[in-house]
């Protein structure tokens, strides 16, 4: 009989591992806590259309994900188009895409914007980063950027993000954030270009499932939270449901967050002591579907003192989404620490900050272009990568036979992509393959 596998979540790290396994002749069961599958990366259905519920896009640098999606045949569902990025600082939005926008920028003394682009230059091409991992992101920007510099872009993305610890946050994971995006300018003077499926993830999510459900091998099972997983002599043996049901496993694969998994085991020693060393972010999300397009931004930078947020991310601004009828969706996320008062705020708190916010940003913007509005939260959605976050990256493989553990902690010094949850899903499934 082929051996029997269960994995605890069905997120793209799950869904990919899952068809990798199949593709090798295991049997796969799923189990996700959820009624719908993508976790992160999943969908609500607006007017009958499906929106992600947090924004995501494509860069260049993501190579796992964009072979991955021609190996689905969704090559021609994907796209690429020019979008803009500006940044909000002193009650003026500043075009923010070019070497000439760059040098345009004038809250920033003029050599430091000389020094803003030399620095973005060499960490396109720079390809080591585990010098970086043992410097912290302030003072190696500060270092190569200048104070003004980094007080303008960096520190409202650091400071606001990450509260306490951003001035703790790695160089490495900084860096990376630059590496990719600056890898997706295809012409000098042009603005970046990033690509986005047609209906969003949305469009990966609905293909992986068909090609899953076209096995006999694959069962998914939803609606179901993992409430333990049993282990027997060093050994994995079964997960045990909420409704005490359980469930037999050669293997288990988990793809929730470190915190939750930890939850669900006893006590593994040192390496459990290191899981939950890991500190993690919430997020609390908005988006705003509106009958008039918010700015000509894709990505809209914040630095101001009178607004909670760092940036809005307008995304049909990219990709247009004519099913929507004309209708332009701007996100705002927010993440905060468990402890935070703001993450016990009710919606609608969240609703009257934001739109006082939005009034500053652009004066011309009125509550009646508010179609329609949506809040979406998450625990655990962001790992806080410090300065040497390379020793404590978990590896896959548990002191336990059999059992398996998948975390966006181990994306490092990568942020949370889809091309990375995509290559963390093929690289369990190797590593329990060759296991096996």
């Amino acid at each position: 009989m082929p051996k029997k596998i269960i994995i605890i979540g069905a997120g793209l790290t799950g869904l990919t591992a899952a068809l990798r396994l199949i593709e090798q002749g295991y049997r796969v069961t799923i189990v996700e806590a959820s009624h719908e599958v993508g976790g992160l990366a999943g969908s609500v259905i607006l007017d009958g259309t499906p929106v992600e519920r947090y924004y995501h896009f494509i860069c260049r640098e993501d190579r796992d994900l964009i072979k991955f999606i021609s190996e689905l045949d969704l090559a021609d569902k994907l796209n690429w188009r020019e979008a803009s990025t500006s940044l909000f600082i002193n009650r003026k939005i500043y075009p923010f895409n070019t070497p000439l926008d760059l040098l345009k920028f004038d809250p920033t003394p003029f050599s430091q914007r000389l020094r803003f682009g030399i620095h973005i230059a060499r960490s396109q091409f720079r390809k080591s980063w585990l010098g970086l991992d043992k410097i912290a992101a302030k003072p190696w920007l500060i270092g190569r950027v200048g104070m003004s510099a980094y007080m303008a872009i960096w520190d409202p993305l650091l400071r606001i993000k990450f509260g306490e610890f951003h001035e703790q946050i790695s160089a490495a994971w900084i860096w990376h954030r630059i590496h990719r995006v600056s890898l997706s300018r295809a012409r000098l003077f042009g603005l970046n270009s990033y690509g986005f499926l047609e209906q969003g993830c949305h469009t990966l999510m609905k293909r992986m499932l068909e090609k899953l459900s076209g096995s006999e091998k694959f069962s998914l099972i939803l609606n179901k939270r993992v409430s333990k997983i049993l282990i027997e002599h060093g050994k994995t043996q079964a997960v045990l449901l909420e409704n005490r049901e359980t469930i037999q496993a050669d293997s288990i694969i988990s793809t929730c967050a470190i915190p939750s998994f930890l939850k669900l085991v006893d006590s593994l020693g040192v390496y459990g002591a290191s899981l939950a060393s890991i500190k993690y972010l919430n997020i609390a999300c908005a988006i705003f579907e509106l009958d008039r397009p918010f700015s000509n931004n894709f990505w809209l930078n914040v630095n101001d003192p009178h607004v909670s947020f760092n940036g809005i991310v307008e995304t049909t601004n990219l990709n247009p989404r004519r099913d929507l009828k004309a209708k332009s969706l701007i996100y705002i996320p927010y993440y905060m620490s468990p402890d935070d008062p703001r993450w016990g705020w009710m919606d609608e708190a969240f609703f009257n900050d934001y739109i006082g916010a939005l009034k500053l940003i652009n004066p011309k913007f009125s509550e009646n272009w508010i179609i329609g509005s949506h809040f979406f939260r998450d625990v655990n959605a962001q790992a806080v990568c410090l300065v040497g976050f390379s020793e404590v990256i978990p590896a896959m493989r548990t002191p336990v036979h059999g059992l398996y553990m998948t975390d966006s902690a181990q994306y490092y010094p990568e942020d949370r992509t889809l091309s990375a949850s995509v290559r963390l899903g093929a690289s369990v499934a190797k590593l329990l393959t060759r296991d096996m």
